[in-house]
């Protein structure tokens, strides 16, 4: 439980980070890419044992390292341009809707044991995801943007499913060197988009950026690892709507009351059906 709540508190705080990185006008690319390269040394310096580049490419888990790696950074900026083209709130639903994919994947595949409790509870999350991020008016959608809420929603599933399965059946005692490994191809990808980026729009790289992009590594790092770690406590199908439902209430919650951002009363609804699905999973 402990490191459910640890990886649910670490990650609403990136969310927290994010808003804040909109106030002062922190350059995201750069900052993200930052991100990954101290993540990255982080899980490598606190890696037990003598760290070997051979015993890391033969490693088990090393070909999900490399693919989680590659869906991390390509999942965060599908989220950025959905959030663009098609909307912050159709883009924050479909990406929290995607909890279904791990889930649906952990009861046919992992046999995870589920009741009329944690079918409720599931169901009454996503009513709360699509609550919590309604807004008053109506919201249309460009059709030519449609693909891009379910790329993110695809890509959201599956690398929740992916980890849960590196960590059921291969990372073992390795959640440090797996998770860094992956945090490297991350940064390696993302120094490409920067040296892009930088080039395209004559940017230059800025010392607010790096800062920025290093608290956020650390956030990241921790909440990947707790993330990790939880996984191997819980089922599938209380793990994923728990720790998302949780980061939803926090955010909203975080954004009335420090930002002053407006919660109408559609969004308090979510927020109470966000509170009443955590208690019905965690009592089932």
């Amino acid at each position: 439980m402990l490191y459910l709540i640890l990886a649910i508190l670490t990650s609403s705080a990136i969310v927290v980070t994010f808003k804040l990185f909109d106030r002062y006008k922190i350059n995201n690319i750069q900052a993200i890419t930052a991100n990954y390269a101290i993540a990255a040394i982080l899980g490598f310096v606190t890696a037990t044992g003598v760290i070997s580049i051979h015993a890391i490419i033969v490693a088990t888990w090393f070909p999900f390292a490399l693919i989680v790696g590659i869906t991390l950074i390509l999942v965060f900026n599908v989220f950025a341009l959905s959030s663009q083209k098609a909307g912050v709130a159709i883009t924050a639903v479909s990406s929290k809707m995607s909890v279904v994919i791990p889930v649906i994947i952990g009861i046919i595949f992992y046999h995870d044991v589920v009741n009329i409790w944690i079918i409720s509870g599931i169901i009454i999350s996503l009513l709360a995801f699509y609550l919590t991020f309604k807004k008053e008016e109506n919201v249309k959608l460009n059709k030519k943007y449609i693909l891009l809420p379910l790329l993110l929603f695809l890509g959201n599933g599956s690398n929740d499913s992916l980890l849960k399965h590196s960590q059921k059946f291969y990372i073992g005692d390795e959640t440090e060197l797996f998770l860094s490994t992956a945090f490297l191809f991350s940064f390696i990808i993302g120094v490409i988009v920067l040296f892009v980026d930088l080039r395209k729009n004559n940017r230059m790289l800025k010392i607010k950026n790096i800062a920025a992009g290093i608290i956020l590594g650390l956030l990241n790092y921790a909440s990947s690892y707790f993330f990790v770690k939880g996984l191997s406590h819980f089922q599938s199908s209380v793990f994923f709507p728990v720790f998302n439902v949780s980061i939803v209430c926090i955010a909203a919650l975080v954004g009335y009351f420090i930002f002053r951002e407006k919660l109408s009363k559609t969004n308090w609804l979510g927020i109470l059906l966000a509170l009443a699905a955590i208690l019905i999973i965690a009592l089932a």
